[in-house]
């Protein structure tokens, strides 16, 4: 199987932002994936998009979960992906 590529839309001072990112590091001991992290205050259309949702995450392109975005969450997020392939 193919690793995952996650991207995560997030912004520096964002508590939930750094949960996920906290999750996501722990959620790389047990599932392949890329991650790349976007800060959206670099981008004003990235930034108008997402300013009221993140942290807001995609898997392989495709918008998976925001706001709250823990380890379980995660491994949901990653069994359904995989089924829908």
């Amino acid at each position: 199987m193919m690793p995952f590529e996650f991207t995560l839309y997030s912004k520096a001072d964002c508590s939930l932002c750094d949960k996920a990112k906290d999750a996501l590091a722990l959620f790389q001991r047990e599932c392949i994936f890329t991650l790349t992290v976007v800060d959206i205050a670099t981008d004003s259309n990235t930034f108008e998009k997402f300013k009221y949702d993140i942290p807001v995450l995609a898997i392989n392109g495709v918008e998976a979960a925001k706001h709250s975005i823990g380890i379980e969450k995660l491994r949901v997020l990653v069994k359904r992906h995989a089924v829908n392939k």
